[in-house]
């Protein structure tokens, strides 16, 4: 009965058998089909994962072979409804039927043969899930290794980037077969991507180039007044440099602000300056930075290639809404805080 049994295993390797799962969707891998009597209990798919896969058996407490693999992972657990066949049997149907699929076995093993080493089935890469009614005297081996009957197969696709690992043993209820099998196709440069969405503009009503000239009446700050704030605080702010609307395009008004400030510079040959941008809290957090960021540069290179100042001496910094010096709760606060300031390096 049981040679008949082993045959028939051998003949049926890798014929489909229907998933016991609730979700239709559910199936074996078109690459490696069940064994004919065994049925899904556990199920997971993952479009691209990480993987840790073993190819060796273990060794001094790691094992030999271990690969992390990136791509497609499907991950089953089967189980055997008859407590007649064997671990053994199981895995030379696994064997012969992988290699008819284009496999090449790169390890296989036995626990009883001391083959797998020891704690083989501890390591994390076979996790057992169980999910909501798989009892864990279903999914769970033997305690007692006298008991247990663990057998394992590494193998990877002779033609395709494909790698599957199966691992047998007997579990603890019935000793009928259960079978892990992770199967990983790697993605290599088709690996997908994530793209993160472009910040949201702020949500204001558009203002024109006379409209912000308006809000901003001038302050005309002279070179004394800069090299001054400069020397007593470190920084000033230059609320005469201005810019169209949710842009880094500079208005012609500032130009007498960036004059006065490539004045200071050419009196103060030492002299380094960060140029830093500032807005309001209107919008998205990301938009703001990367627009406050750009302003900076804007004026930076205005200073470079209007007046000739040496990129050495400038350094463009964005620091969006994070400094504010006035409440950003009222248009007049949020006017105060759309600002560049220069800081003595």
């Amino acid at each position: 009965m049981k040679l008949a049994l082993y045959a028939t295993l051998i003949s049926l390797a890798f014929t489909p058998a229907i998933a016991q799962a609730d979700n239709e969707e559910v199936g074996d891998h078109p690459m490696v089909p069940a064994l004919e009597g065994s049925e899904i209990i556990t199920y997971e798919f993952n479009s691209f994962d990480q993987v840790n896969m073993t190819f060796g058996s273990r060794e001094d407490g790691e094992f030999v072979d271990e690969r992390r693999l990136e791509g497609e992972h499907t991950q089953l657990t089967y189980l055997f409804n008859n407590p007649d066949v064997s671990t053994l049997q199981v895995q030379q149907a696994y064997l012969q039927g992988l290699k008819n699929a284009g496999f090449e076995i790169e390890f296989s093993g036995a626990d009883r043969d001391d083959e797998l080493g020891r704690h083989f089935h501890r390591h994390d890469i076979f996790n057992r899930s169980r999910p909501s009614g798989v009892s864990v005297h279903t999914l769970g081996w033997p305690r007692s290794s006298r008991d247990r009957d663990m057998r394992f197969i590494a193998a990877s696709h002779q033609d395709k980037p494909v790698h599957v690992s199966v691992l047998i043993t007997n579990n603890r209820r019935e000793e009928a077969p259960v079978i892990r099998v992770d199967v990983v196709e790697e993605a290599g440069d088709d690996a997908p991507t994530l793209q993160m969405a472009a910040p949201e503009p702020a949500e204001r009503s558009p203002q024109t180039t006379e409209e912000i000239i308006a809000d901003h009446p001038a302050e005309e700050l002279s070179v004394d007044q800069i090299e001054e704030g400069l020397i007593s605080q470190g920084r000033i702010a230059v609320r005469d440099i201005l810019f169209e609307f949710d842009s880094d395009a500079i208005i012609d008004r500032s130009e007498e602000a960036l004059a006065t400030i490539a004045d200071v510079l050419h009196q103060n040959d030492d002299l380094e300056l960060l140029i830093v941008g500032h807005t309001d809290n209107v919008g998205d957090f990301e938009y703001n930075l990367n627009l406050s960021m750009q302003r900076a540069q804007a004026v930076k290179g205005w200073l470079m290639d209007e007046h000739g100042i040496s990129a050495d001496r400038l350094q463009a910094a964005g620091a969006g809404m994070m400094a504010p010096v006035a409440t950003n709760r009222d248009e007049d606060g949020r006017s105060q805080n759309r600002r560049v300031e220069l800081v003595e390096l």
